[in-house]
Order: C-alpha cells, then sequence, then structure tokens
C-alpha cells in the first residue's frame, strides 16, 4: 500500500467525482484510476460505487475513510516535525481569525513576523470562529484567533485578553451624552447588530436573554465598518468591542452596565495535530504585543468589573 493511494482515495472521497479528484491533485483520470483499482485490489474491497450516474463510499470505503485520514494526518504531521529543524527558513503557516483582529490586533504582528521570518510563507484568512474551529480541526489552519467558548471539543483555548462591548451611537442620538448606559434602556432603541454567524451577536443576545429582553434589531451586517457609518449617520446604535472601535469615528462611545457585556479573546489550536515552531513563535509574538498594551487592558478589566 502506498502513500499516494490513501491520498488518492481521500480526494476521491472528498469530490465524489474523478475528474475533480485529478483535477485538485496535478494527476490525470487514468492515473487516479489506476491507483484506486491497485488499493481496492490490495483490500480485496471496492470502497466506491460506480452503479449509478454518481459515485459513492462503499460501507467498507466508509469505515476505511477514517483510518486512511488519520494516517495521513499523522504523517504530514510527521513531516511538519521534521521542517522545523529548518529552524523557521522555510515552510508555512496558516492562520484564521475572526474580523475583528484583522482590523488592528493582528497586521503589526504579521509584519512583524514577515521580518523576523521571511522565508516562512505566511496566510492569513478571515472567517467566522466556527469555519476556524472546524479547520484547524481538519488540519487546514494551524492556528486561530477568535473568541470563546470553543465549540468543539477538539479545540484548545488559550484566553488572551477580555474586553467589553460598548455602546456606540451618532452624536445626535438622544443617548451620546450619557456617561454610561444600563443594557435594559437599550431594549427598544433600534440596533443594527453583526449576523448570526457571529459570535458577538450571540453574545449581545444572550445578555438581553438573561435579562427577560428582546434587542430591536432593525439591521444586520457582517462588515463593522458599515455598522459603525451607520451608527455615525444615523439614530440606530450599536454594540460593539472596544478593539475594533475606530478612535476617529465620529460616534459617542458609551459604556454599558447592568450587566457589563464582555467577551474573551483567546488563541484557538488544535488538540489533535502537532503544534508548528512557527504558529508557537507567531502566538509569542502576539502575546508580547498584548503585553506592551497591559495597561490599557488591566485599565478595561478594572471598568468590567465595576
Amino acid at each position: 500500500m502506498k502513500l499516494r493511494q490513501l491520498e488518492y482515495f481521500l480526494a476521491i472521497a472528498e469530490t465524489l467525482h474523478f475528474s475533480k479528484a485529478a483535477e485538485k491533485l496535478f494527476v490525470t483520470q487514468p492515473t487516479l484510476s489506476h491507483q484506486l483499482a491497485e488499493l481496492e485490489s490490495h483490500l480485496g474491497k471496492a470502497l466506491f460505487d460506480r452503479s449509478g450516474k454518481h459515485i459513492r463510499l462503499t460501507q467498507e470505503g466508509q469505515v476505511f475513510h477514517a483510518y486512511a485520514k488519520r494516517t495521513v494526518d499523522e504523517l504530514a504531521a510527521g513531516c511538519a516535525a521534521l521542517e522545523e529543524l529548518d529552524a523557521l527558513q522555510r515552510g508555512h503557516l496558516a492562520i484564521g481569525a475572526s474580523q475583528s483582529f484583522t482590523r488592528k490586533l493582528l497586521p503589526p504582528v504579521v509584519a512583524g513576523f514577515m521580518r523576523a521570518y521571511p522565508h516562512v510563507r505566511l496566510t492569513v484568512t478571515e472567517m467566522m470562529a466556527p469555519m476556524i474551529e472546524e479547520k484547524l480541526a481538519a488540519g487546514d489552519l494551524h492556528l486561530g484567533v477568535a473568541f470563546v467558548p470553543a465549540r468543539l471539543d477538539e479545540t484548545a483555548v488559550e484566553p488572551l485578553f477580555t474586553e467589553r462591548l460598548m455602546l456606540v451611537v451618532g452624536a445626535a442620538h438622544r443617548l451620546a451624552g450619557r456617561k454610561r448606559v444600563r443594557l435594559a434602556d437599550l431594549a427598544r432603541e433600534p440596533l443594527v447588530l453583526m449576523t448570526r454567524d457571529y459570535y458577538t451577536r450571540a453574545l449581545v443576545e444572550q445578555y438581553f436573554d438573561q435579562r427577560g429582553l428582546v434587542p430591536n434589531i432593525v439591521c444586520e451586517t457582517n462588515a463593522l465598518g458599515l455598522m459603525m457609518d451607520l451608527a455615525a449617520a444615523s439614530q440606530v446604535a450599536t454594540l460593539l468591542p472596544e478593539s475594533t472601535i475606530d478612535p476617529s469615528a465620529r460616534v459617542a462611545v458609551i459604556p454599558v452596565y447592568e450587566p457589563v457585556p464582555i467577551r474573551v479573546s483567546a488563541l484557538l489550536w488544535s488538540k489533535r495535530h502537532h503544534r508548528t515552531t512557527a504558529a508557537t513563535t507567531f502566538a509569542g509574538l502576539l502575546r508580547q504585543r498584548l503585553h506592551a498594551a497591559e495597561p490599557a487592558l488591566r485599565r478595561a478589566k478594572g471598568a468590567v468589573t465595576q
């Protein structure tokens, strides 16, 4: 049995299409079919049902798939561990980050990493937290930066910092002059919030629900910039984490209390896959960046407890 036969089998199982699998692997379809036939001959089992218009895994194929995937993942982890002997002189680091982090927190850290390790290919993809966890579990990402709690048991969480959700309104809004606002006072306010795909949206609804309140959501969007612009230009309000608020925006930023809504940002790791040196090095740079900002973070945490 050959490694490429397992890789070919997994590609076919993922696409359920011979020509698409061949294209993905950059091989010809006859080569792909030949290697699969050799694998099935070696196992003495048919792994795919080709009787209809579409192929599908047989029962034997479904059973074998989990073991083949595990084998290929373990070998990939072994290769990754060997690559680290080059002391970050080559390799690839794939990071998934929630939208909030790609705007402010990550750019200086990414820039510092690229200066220090110019031979490491870096990929930073903006995606939602559930997708980050799925990609980590599949081995497609080495590190995630998102919010907790995690949804998958195989996600390891390393908390980074806690921040408040702040009320953001335009200068002409009736609440713009307030020093702080109770959450209950916002129940009837027209709000623009993130879509339900985002953890921050679920967090806001959770805080309202705990008080027996229902937020008056008049607009949903996945664009933080649009949320800020709408708050600045209209009578709608929004709730945003402190780190995402543009200090140059012409808005009023007001603390919320009873309760103080907070969220926890964290590094996400896969419990199953190897932590590469590149990923741990990047995480270290991120921690250093946050350590330099600790005075401001401590002030925010102090406000959370008041």
